[in-house]
């Protein structure tokens, strides 16, 4: 089961959401149900016409996916009717409160939760005129009422202002491409966020750039947590050689190796055609390789790597002979 810290899919329930079935719109987000111990999510209440309207009770299976906007479900608007049975656990609601120190200091508008496993990851509070995200590791209890928190010495004003996923990330790419220096390592970052908490994947060109990038964000609103993943180019390559260097098959030969956002070309010279083979072997087990493109020439007489083989693969003439 994915954890709670770690970047996966996750379903946002809004309460108030719009409900999708199937075949059609079917009611409203009223009640989310959930095991207080195992903090994880079991059921979703939906309610069905205005006022008066009734409640069904649908387990977290039948939900493909939740946004702050719309819970879309897998099945037709006749077969949410079977589900009147309410379940067991927890029903949280906007009725629900948050206790920090004994205070009340808002109630529950939303919940995300893992997709898989429905483990509870954060906490959207409504604090008057304003947001707040509480993430699950800060709560300590859960009941229908009320859910307790300490806040691990943070007070209530600073916890962080909640912002949509798809605001906060493009805010992050914008302060990356504002910076001229790292505009091009775009093209290799993938940049992730749930309720202010980012991940950055990919690949840059060097380890300097890759703390740049972080550095950049540093003063972004709602931007909680940071998971600099990124993998520099440099230290690839570093990697990938000392891999070759202590492999007995490719140890002796003459290889350049050039990363370029985790595609790894191998240039040079192998003394056999098996060990150009174990050299692409090697370099696709590096972890952090995403592929690798084996441009080795064969060549048994070979004793040195060509100048700039990254460029031409060819011994290069020193500028200005013939």
């Amino acid at each position: 089961m994915q954890t709670t810290t770690e970047f996966a899919d996750v379903l946002k329930f809004r309460f108030d959401a719009d409900i999708q079935a199937s075949d059609g719109e079917a009611g409203k987000l009223s009640r989310v149900f959930a095991n207080s111990d195992e903090r994880i999510v079991t059921h979703i209440g939906i309610r069905v016409g205005l006022f008066l309207g009734k409640t069904y009770y649908l387990p977290l299976s039948l939900v493909s996916a939740a946004t702050a906007e719309t819970v879309t479900l897998t099945i037709p608007l006749e077969e949410i009717e079977k589900h009147t049975t309410k379940p067991e656990g927890v029903e949280l609601s906007t009725a629900t409160g948050l206790m920090v120190a004994g205070k009340h200091i808002g109630h529950l508008t939303q919940l995300t939760v893992n997709q898989a496993g429905g483990v509870l990851r954060h906490l959207v509070i409504e604090r008057g005129a304003r947001e707040v995200v509480v993430p699950a590791t800060m709560v300590t209890n859960i009941t229908s009422r009320q859910i307790s928190a300490d806040l691990n010495g943070v007070s209530a004003n600073q916890l962080s202002v909640y912002r949509p996923d798809e605001e906060l990330r493009q805010e992050v790419y914008d302060a990356i491409y504002d910076y001229p220096r790292l505009r091009v390592e775009l093209a290799g970052i993938t940049i992730h966020a749930i309720d202010g908490v980012v991940w950055l994947h990919g690949y840059v060109s060097s380890d300097l750039n890759r703390r740049m990038v972080a550095d950049q964000l540093q003063h972004i609103a709602g931007l909680s947590e940071l998971h600099n993943d990124l993998i520099a180019d440099n230290n690839l390559a570093a990697s990938v050689s000392m891999a070759l260097a202590r492999d007995p098959r490719t140890a002796n030969q003459y290889i350049g190796v050039y990363p370029k956002f985790g595609e790894v070309h191998l240039r040079g010279r192998a003394l056999t055609a098996e060990a150009r083979q174990a050299a692409g072997e090697v370099a696709a087990k590096v972890p952090g390789v995403k592929d690798v493109v084996n441009e080795l020439i064969v060549d048994p007489h070979a004793d040195v790597v060509p100048v700039l083989a990254g460029i031409t693969n060819q011994e290069d003439n020193v500028p200005g002979s013939h």
